[in-house]
């Protein structure tokens, strides 16, 4: 007696044949297989591949993609397979290539909207810059000169300032191939007078804690829950934080873990509070020992 082929087999679907890469960018690579032989079933194909490649799941019919948010000059390696309703899978298709280096300048700069002004920050967001790139980041410039990190937000809140003044804010976008788009065009902005009606320092930082890691190094972290203030939301509240009397790090509206590396022996650690209208709360205060 001879046996026929499995029912398993019968039902796989057939594995796309001459999977192969029809174009690269240097964020995009499209590809491109040939059509499904007739009578082959109901199936999806399914492509993905390494290095942050998103996957997509496209129907019979299809006969290409182009797989998009790819990163430039990096290699990638992609495939392709088929799936039936029931689970059963083909074998399986693949292809590798390189995205091209990023040559393209961004066209426009981002379009500046001021959302909110204090005594000592202005809150901004503002229209991505146009470019090839999804993965723009941005830098907000004072008076000219470059004042926040690179961020991919489209939002920042610019502190650090003094009540009163006057600012020119503009906000540029930089691509992966570190080309800079033009900067937005400038806005005027005056900060507020600190609140009159303010006298009251922020309540204390409560938890106030600090943990070595117990490797013979004197790395530590340190962290506290946010205060309160009888005007300030918390995400406006500064918190000075001090080793030794050597003041370590500014944050705003955060209580997160913060790394310092301390002294063998003794430390003392402090972390003020302080409000808008420039009212600092008392010290908290912890050791820790080396």
């Amino acid at each position: 007696m001879v046996l026929g082929p499995s029912n398993a087999l019968a039902r796989r679907p057939p594995t796309p044949q001459n999977f192969r890469v029809t174009a690269a960018t240097a964020y995009t690579v499209s590809v491109a297989w040939d059509p499904a032989p007739a009578n082959s079933g109901d199936f999806n194909y399914h492509l993905s591949g390494a290095y942050g490649v998103t996957p997509a799941i496209l129907p019979k019919a299809a006969t290409s993609h182009t797989f998009t948010r790819l990163h430039p000059s990096n290699q990638y390696w992609l495939f392709i397979y088929a799936k039936n309703a029931g689970g059963d899978v083909s074998g399986q298709a693949s292809a590798t290539t390189r995205t091209v280096l990023d040559t393209t300048t961004p066209s426009t700069g981002p379009v500046v909207t001021v959302t909110e002004i204090g005594s000592n920050y202005v809150a901004l967001s503002w229209t991505p810059a146009q470019d090839d790139c999804p993965f723009l980041s941005y830098q907000v410039s004072v008076n000219g000169s470059p004042h926040t990190s690179l961020s991919p937000n489209l939002s920042a809140i610019v502190r650090l300032l003094s009540p009163e003044t006057t600012y020119s804010l503009t906000v540029r976008g930089r691509d992966e191939g570190n080309h800079w788009s033009p900067f937005s065009d400038p806005v005027s902005v005056t900060t507020l007078p600190p609140n009159p009606n303010d006298h009251t320092p922020p309540t204390t930082p409560a938890n106030l804690s600090a943990y070595g890691f117990g490797d013979g190094s004197t790395e530590t972290q340190v962290s506290w829950t946010q205060s309160t203030d009888d005007f300030d939301a918390q995400s406006n509240i500064r918190y000075d934080f001090y080793l030794n009397g050597v003041l370590q790090e500014v944050l705003f509206g955060s209580g997160r873990p913060s790394t310092v590396y301390a002294e063998f022996g003794e430390n003392t650690i402090e972390v003020t509070a302080t409000d808008t209208a420039g009212n600092t709360s008392a010290p908290a205060t912890v050791t820790i020992f080396f």
